[in-house]
């Protein structure tokens, strides 16, 4: 009796290795099936397996990712080049926009090229502020870094913050990949220019539209009717200085068989190939919805540099291809 039962505890023991064995065996090969995108997977034969992995190469790591960028610096990420080109401390002459006491603003000047091939958006939004570890609340101005940008287009733009005046190490956070929140940091450095320049692109978009010409896409047809300056007698309704108003007006007809809608926010202006801040002073500015058949008329316009050479509005007629009608200012 004593020895049938050493015999069961042997298979017992026997038995709970083999299982361990087992399931050790499943989740080696539960972890080496989850690879990243675009390894290959290992071979299933075990011999051969062991002779890749003995002759394979030693890992090399790969440097540091750069996380921090002071003025001057460019990061590259997701297709946009965005440059860090000046940083300061920044006075409003508002007197309902002031910093509590103990405080002050600050301001984060960019540069941003887009080079991704496809549209790609920026905001102010995307940016966050932290004075000696604390989170600081942001300030907006005429000048924040908004835009949406086609491929080759570019844009300038700041961030402002309001910090506490004796704070010690200022970052502002950037996300660059909102699924792993990987981010990396801006460090403020007080008044300081980069002193970059960025070349104005003035070629002519390809196939761009005139004064006079009609268009036609699958739903609508647009009549190009004139380009000029805008200019206001209103006080308040005045261009920043070395800039000026201009606006295209255009007359749209829906050619389906079903409503479309078209505004004045479904256009982007450029100014030498940087992105411009829109104009919404004007009593006509174009905004219908269409029945089948029916037309609309009215404006469009945006404030842009005096001496700018070349002026491009752009109205995207395919949202999937993000293919543009391009309307040149003359």
């Amino acid at each position: 009796m004593k020895k049938t039962k050493q015999v069961m505890l042997i298979i017992l023991c026997i038995g709970v290795f083999s299982a361990f064995a087992i399931g050790s065996g499943t989740t080696n090969e539960e972890n080496s099936t989850a690879t990243l995108v675009g390894e290959v997977s290992m071979p299933e034969n075990t011999e051969e397996t062991e002779s890749v992995i003995e002759d394979s190469e030693p890992t090399i790591m790969q440097e540091d990712v750069k996380t921090e960028y002071y003025v001057g610096d460019m990061l590259s990420t997701d297709g946009l080049e965005i440059t860090y080109t000046g940083s300061s401390n920044f006075i409003s002459d508002n007197e309902y926009i002031q910093p509590a006491e103990g405080n002050k603003f600050i301001r984060l000047a960019f540069h941003v090229d887009n080079k991704s091939g496809s549209d790609k958006s920026i905001s102010t939004y995307e940016f966050v502020c932290y004075a000696d570890g604390y989170e600081c609340q942001a300030i907006y101005q005429e000048d924040d870094l908004l835009a949406t940008l086609s491929d080759g287009r570019t844009t300038s733009g700041a961030v402002y913050f309001e910090v506490p005046i004796d704070a010690k190490e200022i970052e502002i956070e950037y996300e660059t990949n909102w699924i792993s929140e990987e981010k990396v940091k801006f460090i403020f450095e007080g008044d300081k220019d980069s002193g970059l320049v960025f070349e104005n692109d003035t070629t002519e978009t390809e196939n761009a539209f005139h004064v006079g010409d009609v268009i036609e896409t699958d739903s609508l047809r647009i009549s190009y009717i004139k380009a000029e300056e805008y200019k206001d007698d209103n006080m308040f309704l005045q261009p920043a200085e070395g800039m000026k108003y201009v606006y295209i007006e255009l007359e749209v007809e829906n050619l389906s068989d079903s409503d479309q809608m078209i505004s004045y926010f479904s256009f982007i202006c450029y100014a030498d190939g940087e992105s411009c801040n829109g104009f919404y002073g004007m009593d006509d500015a174009l905004s219908a919805e269409l029945s089948a058949g029916r037309k609309a008329k009215g404006t469009i316009a945006f404030e842009v540099p005096i001496d700018a050479e070349v002026v491009e509005f752009e109205f995207e007629d395919n949202v999937w291809t993000e293919s543009k009608i391009v309307f040149l200012y003359e």
